[in-house]
């Protein structure tokens, strides 16, 4: 093979033998064939070669690819929503639970081995085609909660994932989704939301075990990293844990860090360790909002999807979480610990073992605690944490003034400083 020719040998499948070329034109069955023809060949690397824009619908990784877009390379998802097949039924999760009933995506890989993305390359959700001004809310909406890739990419119970070096830009929904996956080492990722776009979230980790983030940088319009457990999309309720979150920029018109939602299980065994926040709505938040039957998205609720009662659910319970050396910039609190209203309609077994330490939390308002004695939280620990606080209107969670701990057992301040500044 000469140099001036694609490689398509020894382990390296080149796109372009395929038929796919970088001129914006429809290269999914290419590509898809390029994935196909590594994985029966035992697996090795799909190469998406620079410069140039290969448009692109749904594509499934298969066990042993890699696939490689190399730098100057796009892979951009197609205008046309219903070119993205919805997801069938699954022996790994339950689709009809999916998220504002959305059942597409741009990458959607399920019950794989060791699958990866990597190159320096980009993938474009090209959100601008399922956008546009929304006359009613008086800003830019998706054009349909269905009709849309709500996910960028996604993996399901799959087992040595990597994404590597890659960006994502514009997606239409959530950049990524790891659902029910093993062993997942996310490195050295750049992800580019929209900032008008709804629910732009960054890295969504749900039910997953032994995960790596590091050295990522990720601008969301939703929240940035998610860290939850997601029972209602499991065949089988399973705890995220042993999540290391680690040297990352993050900003985010809502969470910066995102622990836990309405519905979920078990989150445990987290360390989250030098962190900028360079903008968020609120640095920290475990928030679970009761849900009401106007609320039928997130998760979703339809005549045949019944709210589950709380007496029926697994409790949610969150346990050894450790944040340190984190910078952060909050429009609202800096940590939101919410658990539902008055009424206690959120099942809550035990938040324990959380600590802060070497923390810096700039902010608009007051940390803010709502929790009640059944929700057994408790042994938290401030080390060397500055709080710098600028008041500024009512928090729409509570006043501005509330601080509670008093259904908390076991708060440690430890070398901590409170500075209140005049309001702007």
């Amino acid at each position: 093979m000469t140099d001036n020719k694609p490689d398509c040998a020894d382990g390296v499948f080149d796109v372009t033998c395929f038929g796919a070329r970088p001129d914006g034109s429809d290269a999914t069955a290419a590509l898809q064939a390029t994935i196909d023809a590594c994985a029966a060949q035992g697996g090795g690397v799909v190469r998406v070669p620079g410069p140039g824009v290969y448009m692109t619908y749904t594509l499934n990784l298969k066990s042993g690819v890699e696939l490689r877009i190399e730098r100057g390379a796009t892979l951009k998802g197609g205008p046309d929503p219903f070119k993205y097949p919805e997801f069938g039924p699954s022996p790994h999760w339950r689709p009809e639970h999916a998220p504002r009933f959305n059942k597409r995506a741009m990458f959607y890989t399920v019950g794989q081995r060791q699958v990866s993305i990597t190159g320096d390359g980009t993938i474009d959700g090209n959100a601008e085609a399922f956008h546009s001004w929304n006359p009613e809310r008086q800003r830019i909406w998706r054009n349909s909660d269905t009709e849309i890739t709500g996910r960028c990419v996604f993996f399901v119970a799959c087992r040595d994932v990597t994404l590597r070096g890659i960006t994502i830009h514009n997606p239409s929904g959530w950049a990524t989704w790891f659902l029910d996956c093993d062993n997942v080492d996310i490195r050295k990722i750049t992800i580019n939301c929209h900032p008008e776009y709804p629910n732009g979230d960054g890295i969504h980790l749900s039910g997953c075990r032994d995960v790596i983030v590091t050295d990522c940088v990720v601008d969301s319009q939703d929240d940035s990293i998610i860290l939850r457990s997601s029972q209602e999309q499991m065949l089988v309720p399973r705890a995220l844990e042993r999540v290391s979150v680690t040297n990352c920029s993050i900003s985010s018109k809502s969470a910066g860090i995102r622990v836990g939602w309405t519905g979920d299980y078990i989150i445990r065994d987290i360390t989250v360790d030098n962190i900028s926040c360079r903008h968020a709505w609120s640095a920290v938040q475990i928030i679970l909002p009761p849900l009401k039957p106007e609320w039928c998205v997130d998760p979703p609720r339809a005549p045949d999807l019944p709210l589950l009662p709380p007496e029926n659910r697994l409790p949610f319970a969150v346990e050894n979480l450790r944040f340190s050396n984190m910078d952060t910039t909050s429009h609202d609190a800096p940590l939101q610990l919410v658990f539902g209203n008055a009424n206690r309609t959120e099942p809550v077994e035990y938040v324990r073992n959380i600590v802060f330490d070497k923390c810096r939390f700039a902010a608009a308002k007051p940390p803010v605690f709502v929790v009640w004695p059944e929700n057994h939280v408790g042994n938290l620990r401030f080390s060397d944490v500055e709080f710098i606080i600028r008041k500024r209107t009512p928090s729409k969670i509570v006043p501005a003034d509330c601080l509670w701990f008093d259904n908390c057992k076991g708060i440690t301040f430890d070398r901590c400083s409170w500075t209140s500044l005049p309001e702007e």
